[in-house]
């Protein structure tokens, strides 16, 4: 209680009743070559990093000495700054704040209940934002790390080490050298997020979460640091560990506290590394899908997620503790609300000490850079589980997970501006002139984004074939016995390209007309038997009728050996028809491969239906397009195309597009096929065939080859002069075909 002595003195050289809370633990490290304190708090396990010259203040709140007296001694400790009482009392707020400091002043209780209050409704506030990720408080795991770590201690042998790198590094070459063959096993996307997949998904995602979190844990435990918080977090629906490891601020050594931020990385990438030999080197089936499983989740959550310095997690961190920076991102956000401020509002702002002082920009490109990357993360991620819930019914299930996503991307910035504005004063900082010529920048921004139209191109992969060119097919199964022609030879009309044989048509022939034969001699002899014999007048119509049927059937079969012979449909220059992709069948003899100009297939059956080869002329060429559904609502009749061949890439093309199908492909070329390092994703069909993965449709465009510079099957990328479209169209458009979801 205050008494009268005391009221007479100024509130400056009054006791401070503070005092620094006796169970803090601090250690001096340096960064960027200056001298701070890290002081740690145990209960709250928060960490601070003070200056050397605050956390001097910090200790002289001992609760016997007053404002005057550690203004004094601060000034003799650290000449030759200066402090203000108002800076020292705005200090001391920041303190009591953090809650690294003891009051016995009236009512700290109500206070604390009250901070305790709003910090809750923050956190809450902040979970509803970020539904994809929040995170429950659990237990105490320094009990369970120390019992582990000398099981596991060996992990951290250079050596191990070493193996580890070599088969991460063996993994990534097998992928590289085989890829072709790594993507052709890989399953559509349909194929792959399936019900029951989905489970085993969850339950991986779950799993190797949990081993990234005792990583964390035990790497922070090998290099001297304590963990104390390990609790339940939910990851896009799916629920798994995390583990606190900020004590590592204690540690001197930033390679040590990046390790810990890198070690949950370390072992995600190790378990698809591991995972990706098994499943390469194992039979479909079980075990085969959970190491897919275990590919998927840990490269994808590696690249899109947890390495990513864009993102608050392990890269992030990482990247915070090589360039000795805590707190970069908020850090980064103060940079560009301040940059942001003077260049728009004309606001000027005092020097802050505590925001770096170099390469401001680029922590300004940053704080744009991660906004934008979490906009798409979340976007990608909300668009996936709505196409995830849609089979099941559960739209309105995703659309409320968007809702709730979008007050974290939309609604919380907004408040933020509007806290900004509403600081009193504020408004009458801001310069008008620089204000009004901002808006107007910005709303001329905005108009031409709308409403100003430019130059709009398609892009399209590209096939050439003949303008007019006739498919030369087999009429009649056989066996590929001569050819008499090879690609690039001119052909008449009607010449012979090819015979087949059919040995058992041969047979079927000669039984026949040894049939005709004698149901012919029987039929002659039966007038003269008619006359001893009345009943063999009556068999006359019967062998008659039998005679009819099997010289028709003769016919048909001398016929079909006539069509044998393969024939040109028409004059021109002969081009091998599509390459037909070898299938292995079990049980059953392989069918022939390539074209039918190769020797190999000599002797190979060929079935009806099948392509010989395709005729036309080498001067009328066309490109044929493939385009997909929202390409082909902006492709007319007329427009301009340029044609860029790979084989030619520095020749262009030009053409007009003659004709838009108006039915899906249902059968790509295999030359397209992204199986063949084309652009078309394709599905391979039982029969060997590619068909598209999305709707797709052929546009055509005739082409002058009067040089004689493209040949049938030279493949490349056409570029179609559509109309003209805005910016905002364009960024709409991006978007939609990047996440290629339908809502």
């Amino acid at each position: 209680m205050a008494t009268l002595s005391d009221s007479l003195v100024s509130s400056s050289a009054r006791r401070l009743p503070i005092r620094v809370r006796p169970d803090l633990s601090a250690k001096k490290q340096r960064y960027l070559g200056k001298t701070y304190w890290i002081v740690k708090d145990p209960v709250g396990l928060k960490y601070y990093r003070f200056q050397e010259e605050e956390f001097a203040i910090l200790h002289m709140l001992d609760g016997t000495l007053s404002l005057d007296e550690i203004k004094n001694r601060f000034q003799k400790e650290f000449p030759p700054q200066k402090i203000t009482l108002e800076e020292l009392s705005q200090f001391i707020g920041s303190l009591h704040r953090s809650g690294l400091i003891l009051t016995g002043m009236h009512d700290q209780g109500y206070q604390l209940y009250e901070r305790a209050v709003s910090r809750r409704r923050k956190e809450i506030l902040g979970a509803m934002s970020n539904i994809l990720s929040i995170r429950f408080k659990g237990i105490d795991p320094e009990r369970i790390l120390n019992a582990m770590y000398p099981f596991t201690a060996w992990i951290f042998h250079p050596f191990t080490m070493f193996l580890s790198l070599v088969m991460m590094v063996s993994a990534l070459l097998l992928v590289l050298t085989n890829f072709d063959t790594f993507y052709s096993k890989l399953p559509a996307f349909q194929q792959f997020f399936t019900p029951v997949n989905g489970l085993w998904l969850a339950v991986i995602l779950g799993m190797t979460k949990v081993v990234h979190e005792f990583g964390h844990g035990l790497t922070c435990k090998h290099f001297g640091g304590e963990c104390h918080e390990m609790g339940v977090m939910i990851l896009v629906l799916t629920p798994c560990l995390y583990c606190n490891v900020s004590d590592s601020w204690m540690l001197p050594s930033k390679w040590r506290r990046a390790a810990i931020g890198f070690a949950g990385i370390f072992v995600e990438v190790w378990l698809a590394a591991f995972a990706t030999f098994i499943w390469w080197y194992s039979n479909p089936g079980l075990l085969h899908n959970i190491c897919l499983n275990i590919m998927f989740i840990s490269s994808v959550s590696t690249i899109i997620f947890n390495a990513n310095p864009l993102l608050r997690y392990d890269g992030y961190y990482v990247l915070s503790d090589l360039m000795e920076i805590p707190n970069m991102r908020q850090k980064a956000t103060s940079i560009l609300s301040r940059k942001a401020g003077e260049w728009f509002l004309g606001l000027e702002y005092p020097d802050d000490p505590f925001l770096p002082q170099r390469n401001q920009a680029l922590f300004a490109i940053y704080a744009v850079a991660s906004a934008c990357y979490k906009w798409i993360v979340t976007f990608s991620i909300t668009m996936f589980l709505l196409q995830v819930f849609k089979p099941y019914g559960l739209e309105i299930l995703g659309m409320m997970i968007v809702a709730m996503s979008l007050v974290g991307l939309v609604v919380m910035p907004l408040v933020k501006v509007i806290k900004f504005f509403y600081v009193p004063g504020r408004l009458e900082k801001v310069k008008k002139l620089r204000f009004y010529l901002s808006l107007c920048v910005f709303l001329g921004f905005l108009a031409f984004l709308f409403f100003v139209k430019l130059p709009y191109c398609i892009f399209t992969p590209v096939e050439i074939q003949y303008e007019h060119g006739d498919t030369v097919y087999v009429h009649i199964p056989g066996t590929l016995g001569e050819v008499f022609v090879k690609p690039g030879d001119l052909v008449k009309k009607d010449q012979e390209l090819a015979v087949l044989f059919d040995w058992d048509l041969d047979l079927n022939i000669q039984k026949l007309d040894r049939e005709v034969k004698r149901l012919e001699t029987q039929l002659a002899h039966l007038p003269a038997l008619s006359k001893d014999d009345p009943s063999a007048e009556a068999q006359i119509p019967v062998v008659q009728k039998a005679l009819g049927a099997a010289r028709e059937d003769l016919a048909k079969r001398l016929e079909d050996r006539k069509r044998l012979v393969i024939r040109a449909t028409r004059a021109g220059v002969v081009v091998p028809p599509p390459l037909v992709k070898k299938i292995e069948r079990d049980g059953m003899l392989p069918k022939w491969h390539g074209t039918p100009f190769q020797t190999r297939n000599l002797g190979a059956f060929m079935s009806t239906g099948e392509a010989f080869c395709i005729i036309g002329d080498p001067q009328k060429m066309k490109a044929t397009l493939v385009v997909t559904q929202s390409q082909k609502d902006f492709i007319q009749r007329g427009q301009r195309v340029e044609v860029n061949l790979n084989e030619c890439p520095f020749r262009i093309f030009e053409g007009e597009t003659t004709d838009v199908a108006t039915e899906e492909l249902k059968v790509v070329s295999a030359r397209l096929s992204n199986k063949n390092k084309g652009e078309v994703s394709t599905i391979t069909d039982q029969d060997g065939t590619e068909k598209p993965q999305i709707p797709s449709y052929k546009v055509d465009v005739p082409l002058d080859n009067s040089e004689g510079l493209m040949e049938v099957g030279l493949t490349g990328q056409a570029k179609i002069h559509a109309e003209p479209q805005t910016l905002a169209f364009r960024l709409w458009r991006l978007i939609a075909e990047t996440f290629n979801f339908k809502i």
